[in-house]
């Protein structure tokens, strides 16, 4: 009996210590850990925001292969998730709560029987780069918050974080290929010099569906006032686009031809394109069509962090009154590339 009474003491004690500890130890585990990974911050949050890539750089599949990863009907974006399988690490869920490109993003994580916590990352340029910061937050209720005093749950996270972005550094920087020709939803996509251009134009902002109207009324009065002007013309007629506003429907640009020399006439803009790289499609067919282009440039520039210098050229290369198939009509889109 006497016994008994030492053994209930000595629990009844444990669990006083254990009370005490629980009010005295923190109840929250933070960390956060940071890499420059030389890529932009478009590229690197694009891998990110795919919950799809997450198994290639996870430094926990990397150490337990026998995780197994289901995905949800979504893996990109708001709302993207999946969920995981494990003999030797546990199950769990992620999913992403917030998603604001090219800068942040959050994943709420749940480890079945183990609580939650959530996941976030910061991208800001840095040199040679970008710096991808990656934290951790998980909140521990009274008295399990003890659990951070006898185990070192934060050097876990903070070593398992080193090593995820060092393997999402090698994964990114041996997979991107700066300014390379690409082929996007069929279209040819190729990084070429753009030469210092000159141009004599007309240059307005107006309503989209009054575009093909502007051309037929202005780009006649242009060619002329070069003829008139004894101007050297050096190309075909352009379209410089220096503003593509969908919301409101209209857009700022330029009925233009390409001179040899800067030249300066009443009434008329004289107007630069100055040297760079530039990206081109080459699209044949009908003018109706040309969206599509546009769109497949768009996703190379999303996709490959590119920064591009408006305005954008088309240039006409075909004549529409000498060729009557409209497959044949050749457009040049040229999207100027800064730096």
């Amino acid at each position: 009996m006497k016994a008994v009474k030492i053994i209930l003491l000595v629990v009844l004690a444990l669990v006083a210590i254990i009370l005490l500890l629980g009010f005295i130890a923190p109840k929250e585990a933070n960390v956060e850990r940071s890499i420059v990974i030389n890529a932009p911050q478009e590229v690197v949050f694009n891998t990110l925001n795919d919950l799809k890539t997450w198994d290639s750089w996870s430094p926990w599949k990397e150490k337990d292969p026998t995780v197994n990863t289901t995905y949800g009907e979504t893996t990109v974006g708001v709302g993207g998730s999946a969920s995981w399988v494990s003999e030797e690490s546990g199950n769990g869920k992620m999913e992403i709560t917030e998603s604001n490109a090219p800068e942040n993003l959050m994943v709420k994580l749940e480890f079945d029987g183990q609580g939650n916590a959530d996941s976030g990352w910061t991208l800001e340029p840095a040199d040679g780069g970008t710096k991808a910061s990656w934290s951790f937050h998980s909140e521990f209720p009274y008295p399990f918050n003890i659990m951070l005093l006898i185990q070192n749950i934060e050097g876990f996270i903070q070593s398992d974080y080193e090593r995820g972005l060092e393997l999402l550094k090698n994964k990114i920087e041996s997979e991107y290929t700066p300014m390379s020709n690409q082929t996007i939803d069929g279209f040819e996509i190729q990084v070429v010099d753009l030469p210092l251009h000159h141009f004599l134009g007309i240059k307005e902002t107006i309503t989209m569906d009054k575009m093909q109207e502007g051309f037929g009324t202005n780009l006649p009065k242009v060619f002329q006032a070069a003829t008139d002007n004894k101007l050297e013309m050096i190309g075909m007629p352009c379209g410089l686009y220096y503003s593509w506003d969908e919301a409101n429907q209209q857009t700022e640009l330029a009925y233009s031809v390409p001179l040899k020399e800067a030249a300066n006439v009443d009434g008329f803009s004289s107007l630069e394109v100055p040297n760079s790289k530039a990206l081109l499609i080459e699209y044949y067919g009908s003018y109706d069509n040309l969206g599509a282009a546009h769109g497949a440039i768009d996703k190379y520039i999303k996709e490959q962090g590119v920064e591009v210098d408006m305005p954008a050229i088309e240039e006409y290369v075909s004549d529409p009154q000498k060729e009557s198939d409209p497959n044949k009509w050749l457009t040049r889109i040229y999207y100027p590339v800064k730096g």
